[in-house]
């Protein structure tokens, strides 16, 4: 659905020929940066958007405003503010530059690092792309000039020097053998620790090239050719187009080529058939937020116009499987310290969307790390997932019981002296059990205290302990048995003990 629609009034063409969205000014919200050529003020705008009105921040039109093909957004010079690179066609007007940085300062735009490409003054630079790709720890700006399909002096890697503070510019390939390059990518498509560079052809035979750094220099590393296609140009993207969590090449010669890495080798994963004319843009993102990548492209407006989104879709109809790992301390099927619950769930089809859990009489919760149970008692866990393509796993069910300490029951009883009733009311056996009997208060000639230890108390099982008395008066008992204690009042009268309470 189409939102918001302009453009740059005057000229003939009026198209955009660029775009970027990022935070520009650094005030936490995103603005858009958009090239216009063929109008009747060509340059770099900065707009921002507030849901209902589009407001211009600056245009750039100075120097290395010939015809502009293209802005990428940045941090070319690694100084922790990203800058605008913008794609020149110094041949289509005065300048020199092929690539140049804009950086925002306060309210506008400042032209800084120009860079014109060697034997190129003839050629226009349709595209760049920025990454690591000889893994030095600093960001690289790739270009890639021609001069539309008659002649090509290659693509070049833009290291920022900040001595001199000047790319040192070297080329990553320059012999393509007559046929000309215009878009670029950049991504880890083998998974190596290196990024490879994607290029797609302008002029000659439609092509894809994949480079990539060998410690010296920029190795060739994949090339396929499509007689009968139409030029590439800009339409290169690299990224995880069918969410198998891995990168992939994608460029159009018409069709769409999507090349992917196998473990050992490239080869194209899957191309898709439906334009019919040349393609002018690709792109991979999450376009409809579902948290899955959709693949974009379209026509050139020479052609049918068209724009494309595909998803890629995986036959799965199999539910994903979870498994549950209680991790805790464990004594004859009970726990007796809390429990961490950890939930994995496995999909070899579309892959896992979420999982949920509902523990005891709780909501239902989206499962995203470990978690603890330290309440004692029984416990019950339900949970399942569901993956990317809507299989619903069947409910499982884990129950477990915590019983942290030793459950004693004490009872304190008078008579001719003093006895405790312990019972065991766990579900575990306690061994090698201490105790301790006390009286404080009144005259107590005999049985001030009393100790021992009890071998060991089955579940439910009961033990009595007594203890002789001789005295006279009011008396506190105190009995403790592992840890356990309970108090009560009674009256010592000679060798009994009365009214305890």
């Amino acid at each position: 659905m189409e939102e918001y629609s302009w453009y740059v009034p005057g000229g003939s063409y009026r198209i955009p020929t660029g775009a970027c969205i990022f935070d520009l000014n650094e005030d936490g919200t995103l603005e858009l940066v958009v090239a216009w050529g063929f109008t009747g003020a060509d340059g770099v705008y900065a707009y921002t958007w507030d849901g209902a009105t589009l407001t211009t921040l600056d245009c750039y039109n100075g120097v290395g405003v010939d015809f502009l093909y293209d802005v990428y957004a940045c941090d070319y010079n690694d100084d922790g503010h990203v800058e605008v690179m913008v794609s020149n066609a110094p041949n289509m007007g005065t300048s020199q530059w092929h690539v140049y940085a804009l950086r925002w300062e306060v309210d506008h735009f400042v032209a800084e690092a120009f860079w014109a490409c060697p034997n190129g003054a003839s050629c226009e630079c349709p595209m760049v792309w920025g990454g690591d790709v000889d893994n030095d720890q600093k960001t690289e700006i790739i270009a890639d000039v021609s001069n539309d399909g008659s002649y090509t002096p290659g693509t070049w890697a833009l290291n920022w020097n900040a001595e001199t503070e000047d790319w040192d510019a070297v080329p990553v390939w320059t012999d393509y053998g007559g046929v000309t390059v215009y878009g670029v990518g950049i991504a880890d498509i083998d998974e190596d620790g290196t990024p490879e560079i994607g290029v797609g052809s302008y002029g000659g035979t439609p092509s894809g090239w994949l480079f990539e750094w060998n410690g010296a220099t920029y190795d060739l590393v994949w090339h396929g050719e499509y007689p009968g296609g139409e030029p590439v140009i800009e339409s290169v993207a690299l990224g995880d187009a069918d969410n198998d969590g891995h990168q992939e090449f994608v460029f159009g010669t018409q069709q769409v080529h999507i090349i992917a890495w196998n473990g050992e080798s490239y080869y194209e994963e899957a191309t898709l058939t439906d334009p019919q004319s040349m393609l002018a843009g690709m792109n991979i993102c999450d376009f409809d937020t579902d948290g899955l990548n959709e693949l974009k492209a379209c026509e050139i407006i020479g052609g049918s116009g068209t724009e494309f989104i595909w998803k890629y879709h995986v036959p799965d109809v199999t539910p994903p499987v979870t498994t549950c790992i209680l991790t805790g301390a464990l004594e004859e099927g009970i726990y007796v310290s809390n429990v961490t619950v950890t939930l994995t769930a496995t999909d070899d089809g579309s892959g896992v969307s979420y999982t949920k859990y509902k523990l005891d009489a709780e909501e239902w919760i989206t499962y995203t790390e470990p978690f603890q149970v330290t309440d004692d008692g029984n416990h019950t866990l339900l949970f399942y997932s569901v993956d990317r393509n809507g299989n619903i796993e069947e409910q499982q069910t884990r129950s477990f019981l915590i019983q942290h300490h030793p459950l004693l029951s004490l009872t304190i009883k008078g008579g001719k002296g003093v006895s405790v009733v312990i019972e065991n009311t766990g579900l575990l056996p306690i061994n090698k059990v201490p105790w301790h009997i006390n009286l404080s208060g009144g005259i107590i000639l005999k049985g001030t205290a009393k100790e021992g230890i009890i071998p060991q108390l089955l579940p439910g099982q009961q033990k009595i302990l007594s203890s002789s008395i001789i005295g006279l008066g009011k008396t506190l008992i105190t009995a403790t048995v592992d840890g356990t204690s309970t108090t009560a009042n009674g009256f010592v009268l000679l060798i009994f003990v009365l009214g305890v309470q």
